[in-house]
């Protein structure tokens, strides 16, 4: 199948110039404009038509405001804290530089995934960012015909998508370090779900690499990994309540539980106090992400703070510069980012 990365090499362009000409926008050179349409001539490559008419309705109701494009946000639920504040984030800062966002949540399906890009996507988006993705990224480039894509927190190797990251082994390392040197020396860790887990067996998914942190951290402070509590769950807050009473005696032997996710946390903390025991003075708490509820919930989440809003700046910005390469020059060498974070340190830990 003839993509518009086989029509850029043949014409000297890129895959979006080429986008831009089929899609009859005015902002190529003539001149370029004409050995695009000569290439896909020669190649018989056209354009989807279903997605051009989206394209074409959204350029001309777009012409009558300060909008310049829109980019599409796949994300794997809307329904918890963390992945809500960043599609808000995203949407915000897509705002700022002129353009929409359309929002969809994946549920870390593939049919879904699948879906989101030939039917939302690809008719309606200049490009796409895409979260904890379980296709791999040459199926989402063919899928999308080569729309510009970032993909947020997708750690597998790959060189031709920009990937921004949340600092998970980093974060994780630190958190046991933190309540290490707090004084806990009974500590567990909640959130592996050695059960239900769908993703047991990738060592890229965000799982995994926070459980690699948490090891490292172990090896760095002379601590035996068979002497780490593990409290398994799913990452929501309900079943991590509900994980606290099915592993009450092993939670009753910790003195601190590093929490996979803040969400996770708050489960935690509900379940602990369902038990009787107290946060902090029976058992130090920890979560990870950083999101904003987690200043406010009493007892207040000490957590390590992933920079959420770097995150949502730096896909957006990314995903635009390649939206808008149209130069037809080399494009820059795709970029891995991981994201800053600090420790909150707050009262439940």
């Amino acid at each position: 199948m003839v993509t518009m990365k086989d029509v850029g090499r043949e014409a000297g362009v890129s895959a979006m110039t080429v986008s831009n000409v089929l899609r009859g926008n005015n902002n190529v050179a003539p001149q370029t404009a004409e050995r695009v349409r000569a290439a896909a001539d020669k190649l018989h490559y056209r354009l989807n038509t279903t997605s051009l008419s989206a394209r074409s309705l959204r350029v001309s109701t777009s012409r009558n405001n300060t909008q310049r494009g829109t980019i599409g946000l796949a994300i794997f639920e809307l329904d918890r804290p963390y992945p809500a504040q960043l599609a808000s984030l995203i949407s915000q800062a897509a705002e700022e530089h002129g353009f929409q966002t359309v929002v969809q949540q994946t549920r870390i399906s593939e049919s879904n995934e699948r879906s989101i890009i030939e039917r939302v996507s690809n008719q309606f988006c200049d490009g796409l960012l895409f979260s904890s993705s379980r296709l791999a990224a040459d199926e989402i480039e063919q899928l999308s015909n080569h729309r510009p894509t970032v993909l947020l927190d997708d750690d597998r190797p790959q060189q031709d998508i920009d990937t921004i990251l949340t600092p998970c082994e980093q974060g994780a390392q630190a958190a046991i370090e933190y309540l290490y040197h707090s004084g806990r020396r009974r500590i567990g860790i909640v959130g592996e779900d050695l059960k239900n887990s769908e993703f047991v067996d990738n060592e890229h998914d965000v799982r995994h690499r926070r459980m690699t942190g948490c090891r490292a951290a172990c090896d760095k402070l002379g601590i035996r990994w068979g002497d780490i509590r593990i409290i398994p769950t799913q990452w929501t807050d309900t079943a991590a309540r509900e994980a606290v009473h099915e592993y009450e005696s092993t939670i009753r032997d910790c003195d601190a539980l590093f929490c996979m996710t803040d969400t996770i946390a708050f489960g935690t903390i509900r379940g602990l106090k369902d038990i009787g025991l107290d946060v902090p003075n029976d058992v130090a708490v920890m979560g990870f992400d950083g999101i904003e509820m987690g200043e406010t919930m009493v007892p207040s989440l000490t957590t390590i703070a992933v920079d959420i809003k770097q995150i949502a700046d730096k896909a957006v910005d990314l995903l635009i510069k390649r939206i808008n390469d149209q130069d037809g020059h080399e494009a820059l060498p795709h970029q891995r980012i991981v994201a800053d974070f600090h420790i909150a340190q707050r009262e439940s830990a």
